[in-house]
């Protein structure tokens, strides 16, 4: 029978569980870098298509979108989600949404009268005019009405 040295012993003995570990912490760490880079790509997606929908929203005909839009537009840059990179595409957007409308501002110039906007119903306005399937005092109902 052939005998091993005692070092070959202890190197089978030992050195299989070792490297057996060192494995497998080798490839832990490799898969949490990559899980990181992953995780950072569906972070940044999402955030590319928020700032796409709200760009989108922010130059609709809908004064109600395109405000909602605006807002977003405004929580996107103001939270820590963009990176430098998104903040060129925020300021980008913001850009094409505002312009235009500057631009429309500086020709009118002098034809402009900027009046405050007051909540109606905040004001009181409302609170003596009728309901509107109610006549005015002195008004006489219309036929149709029953």
């Amino acid at each position: 029978m052939t005998e091993l040295p005692v070092w070959a012993v202890y190197a089978v003995s030992l050195g299989t569980p070792i490297a057996a570990f060192l494995g497998v912490l080798i490839g832990t760490v490799v898969t949490r870098k990559g899980d990181t880079e992953l995780e950072a790509r569906s972070k940044r997606e999402e955030v590319m298509r928020t700032l796409r929908w709200a760009a989108e929203k922010a130059v609709s005909e809908d004064a109600g979108e395109a405000r909602l839009g605006l807002l977003q537009l405004e929580a996107l840059g103001d939270s820590a989600l963009l990176d430098e990179d998104g903040q060129v595409f925020l300021e980008a957007a913001l850009t094409a949404v505002v312009k235009p409308r500057v631009e429309e501002y500086l020709e009118l110039e002098g034809s402009v009268e900027i009046v405050e906007l007051v909540d109606a119903d905040a004001a009181g306005v409302l609170e003596d005019a009728p309901a509107p399937d109610q006549p005015e005092q002195g008004e006489p109902e219309a036929e149709g009405n029953s």
